[in-house]
């Protein structure tokens, strides 16, 4: 089950990683910011979403602004080296190094369930086709 958990879920990495690069391609090197009127891509001053006040509320500009590409592909990367580490190890183990380079193990070891971690990972995405209710946590 595991190994059909993390195979899934990199896919879904893979699709967010697809969209956020498309949306990094619109405008290169930009940091987004909401100016209280857009979302813009202060680079280059490009709109990246468009909505006057009347029609974007500012929380719903804040919050695409502080979902830009950049954040999210560093999102993205994070989630991969933690599906890295819950890579199985003599059969059903995960583990990782602590900053002292001390192996601590996760404690999940069944080998017919998913480790919580990676059912909590993809628990985002559970809307999405493929996922499975036994991998809900």
């Amino acid at each position: 089950m595991t190994d059909d958990l993390a195979q899934w879920l990199g896919e879904q990495l893979d699709v967010d990683a697809a969209h956020a690069v498309a949306a990094a391609e619109e405008a290169p090197g930009a940091e987004w910011r909401y100016d209280g009127q857009y979302v813009v891509a202060v680079a280059e001053r490009d709109m990246v979403a468009v909505g006057s006040q009347d029609f974007m509320d500012p929380k719903v500009g804040e919050h695409i602004a502080a979902h830009d590409p950049a954040r999210v592909l560093r999102e993205i990367d994070a989630k991969r080296q933690m599906l890295t580490l819950h890579a199985a190890t003599g059969g059903h183990e995960c583990s990782t190094r602590d900053e002292r380079g001390d192996i601590d193990h996760c404690t999940w070891v069944m080998e017919s369930e998913a480790c919580p971690t990676l059912r909590l990972l993809a628990l985002p995405y559970a809307d999405r086709p493929g996922y499975r209710e036994e991998w809900r946590p």
